[in-house]
């Protein structure tokens, strides 16, 4: 066998010297050789090194809604009671499910909306049937998926079905989850896992605890990043208003989107209008912050029959007598439906009604205007006058 000494690897990644000879070389299997075709001993990376190679080869991470949230990050949306958090909560999923601009920002394309609702049960149903009334045609969005389980998070098998069946639902592609509300799922702490068995990170978690809220909000993390989602986590208020949300401080601290929910003072109204809130977006770690805005809450049929008022009724017992005296509530056929073109708050408190952004057009939707009107309360807004059915009606 006759050896050519001035052949050179065809190896595109042969490392030549000033004269154009090979001083080292690798084959096909990624094997490196010197001159001589000694094999060169791998460098084994430290920790350091291949932590340092995993961060320049992350790509940036992507929106669900553009200067609002992004994949694998963790949000929180609070406030007061009834400042209308769930119907925020909803009407920004919604959104995502359904494709189209929310408040004038984009979200990503083909994304799923996954709602895991700890509190109102199937009144859930109701309001996001009312959503699809107001935006959808009355069609329910085929990626927005409503559930109401009694689940703990702080459970390692639950968050690992989560994860499964997010990914296997949106092929991978994530979107967005949401859990309303904190309080809620803390009190499941004690609920086993599907197979009877459970391992817990943490028993008897409190918000107050600041290594118990930190531990959550490692598991909602560990949720986004292995959904490629934005996880949002809807809580109360605290009873100091100046200290933000109710509980650690490391809830704040530790996560990355913290949106407030306010009643508004001022004096808005339309048709149907039953109150407004200012929204203000209070820490977002990777996003521009956006100003502080104004939503209105409207009301809008809740989807229930005739046929199901009718069996209402006959559960119950016979009206009062005529001149007794008591309450006189009404069926409600109603539930409030969060807009999402909001009004910029001036610095002179008053409203822009241009919305966020005057030089984009809502997607589709009808337009909204802000005129003066009467302040509604919330528990005005759930009380809508439905005359009873009478024995004609009832035959």
């Amino acid at each position: 066998m006759v050896i050519d000494w001035d052949t050179k690897p065809s190896n595109t990644e042969a490392t030549l010297d000033e004269n154009g000879d090979v001083i080292e070389w690798t084959d096909e299997n990624c094997i490196r050789y010197d001159a001589f075709g000694n094999a060169i001993p791998t460098k084994i990376l430290c920790a350091i090194e291949q932590e340092e190679i995993k961060l320049q080869s992350e790509k940036r991470l992507r929106p669900i809604i553009e200067h609002l949230f992004n994949r694998k990050q963790v949000g929180f949306l609070y406030g007061e009671s009834n400042t209308g958090k769930s119907f925020a909560a909803l009407s920004l999923l919604n959104r995502v499910a359904q494709g189209r601009p929310w408040s004038g920002l984009r979200v990503a394309k083909e994304c799923h909306a996954f709602y895991f609702d700890g509190e109102t049960g199937v009144k859930v149903k109701d309001r996001n049937t009312a959503w699809s009334k107001k935006f959808n045609g009355g069609i329910k969005n085929k990626r927005m998926h409503i559930l109401s389980p009694q689940i703990n998070l702080f459970d390692v098998g639950v968050q690992n079905i989560i994860i499964s069946d997010i990914n296997s639902i949106t092929n991978n592609k994530g979107g967005i989850i949401c859990f309303d509300t904190l309080s809620s799922f803390l009190a499941y702490y004690s609920k086993q896992c599907i197979d009877g068995k459970t391992t817990l990170d943490m028993d008897n978690p409190d918000e107050n605890d600041a290594i118990a809220m930190r531990k959550l909000v490692s598991i909602l993390k560990r949720i986004a990043v292995e959904t490629n989602s934005f996880v949002l986590m809807v809580h109360h208020g605290g009873k100091d208003a100046a200290k933000g949300m109710k509980g650690a401080i490391t809830l704040k601290n530790d996560c990355d989107t913290v949106i407030k929910l306010a009643a508004s003072d001022r004096q808005t109204g339309g048709n149907n209008i039953a109150f407004s809130v200012s929204l203000t977006v209070e820490k977002n770690r990777s996003a521009a912050k956006l100003p502080v805005m104004e939503f209105n809450l409207c009301s809008e049929d809740n989807g229930i029959t005739q046929q199901e008022l009718h069996e209402i009724d006959n559960e119950l017992c016979d009206y009062p007598d005529e001149g007794e005296t008591g309450y006189e509530a009404k069926n409600s056929t109603k539930t409030l439906v969060f807009i999402d073109k909001p009004n910029k708050i001036n610095n002179d408190e008053k409203t822009n009604k241009e919305g966020a952004f005057p030089d984009r057009k809502q997607a589709g939707d009808e337009s909204l205007e802000a005129k003066p009107s009467q302040i509604n309360k919330y528990a005005q807004a759930h009380t809508h006058h439905h005359p009873p059915t009478t024995q004609q009606q009832q035959q």
